[in-house]
């Protein structure tokens, strides 16, 4: 349990540097500011839907320990939803990027494959 919270904890540091970055490149340059405002929307539409797969897969492991009771949930469901909400954010306003927003939508879980990988190597290290 505590490796899952410390690697979403982990990917939701990077997000937010991301986050940052895409800002300042945002305030910066101003030929780029509908990618930045589709990346920025992405992202934090992929950071949702990774802390809810999260809390959904400890959610299942409690079930399976017998320390928690069933509960019923749509979950890809629920995050393809989140997912058309940040669609339909780019596809209704000129200023938000349609493609950087699905790069980003699409960018936090690839980045949470290094990022469990590094985490796993250095718990193991230790």
């Amino acid at each position: 349990m505590d490796d899952i919270r410390s690697i979403v904890n982990t990917i939701t540091r990077v997000t937010l540097i991301l986050t940052s970055v895409s800002l300042l490149v945002w305030a910066f340059l101003p030929a780029y500011r509908e990618l930045c405002t589709g990346f920025v929307v992405g992202m934090l539409i992929g950071l949702i839907n990774i802390r809810y797969l999260a809390v959904k897969t400890i959610q299942i492991t409690d079930y399976a320990a017998g320390l928690g009771k069933r509960r019923f949930s749509l979950g890809f469901v629920t995050r393809l939803c989140i997912s058309l909400i940040g669609i339909m954010i780019a596809v209704r306003f000129e200023q938000v990027s349609l493609a950087a927003t699905l790069i980003g939508i699409f960018l936090i879980p690839v980045l949470l494959i290094p990022v469990s990988i590094i985490h796993t190597y250095r718990s193991n290290k230790l």
